[in-house]
């Protein structure tokens, strides 16, 4: 296994404008699959996140209800495995791509959806990854209904898992409905913490 963290201060991504959604999965991603090449045709990348890039659809939203040109970029961007298929080219990547929401369990969602894929004889590794952006006024009043909290910045957290490991057990004391300053993705940023240690 290998894991990487990003924020925003990512480096842009040619194609992918005004928000740090894309430029950090791309990067959390791309550290990870340089570190570790494999084969693409036997790669899958699942992603999770709550509330998804809240920033381009909100923009988008702002900019029609403003009567001002729209731009495409904001409407490609906005679905969540844009940055997978950019990601996909660039590594040859042909498996399964998936993007997944869910409210308070993004780590257990993503580790359940490895068991099942590694079902798949023809994956020899999938790439996990979660991502949230800090609030914007919309997703704020959402958070406050779902009685739970982004993170205190914008992050996202790739794990690489291949065949033969062990898919990994969240910490014990994981919250079912986690706070604080990494939000939902608490879980996520421990277990890739303790990756991390053990293959430094």
């Amino acid at each position: 296994m290998i894991a990487a963290i990003s924020g925003p201060s990512a480096p842009p991504v040619a194609g992918f404008v005004e928000s740090t959604f894309s430029p950090m999965v791309h990067q959390a991603v791309e550290r990870c699959l340089t570190a570790r090449p494999g084969d693409g045709s036997r790669t899958a990348m699942v992603l999770v996140s709550t509330m998804g890039d809240a920033a381009t659809l909100d923009l988008g939203s702002r900019l029609l209800v403003a009567g001002q040109v729209h731009n495409p970029l904001l409407f490609m961007q906005s679905t969540a495995n844009a940055v997978l298929g950019r990601l996909s080219l660039e590594f040859a990547i042909t498996g399964p791509l998936l993007c997944l929401s869910t409210v308070a369990d993004p780590a257990g969602e993503l580790l359940a959806t490895a068991e099942l894929l590694r079902e798949d004889e023809e994956l020899d590794r999938i790439v996990l990854i979660g991502v949230e952006l800090t609030c914007t006024e919309r997703t704020t009043a959402a958070y406050r209904e779902l009685r739970t909290g982004p993170p205190a910045a914008d992050l996202a957290v790739a794990i690489v898992l291949d065949r033969d490991d062990p898919v990994p057990s969240l910490p014990p004391d994981t919250p079912a409905t986690p706070s604080g300053e990494y939000g939902t993705l608490r879980g996520l940023v421990e277990l890739a913490a303790r990756i991390q240690g053990t293959t430094s």
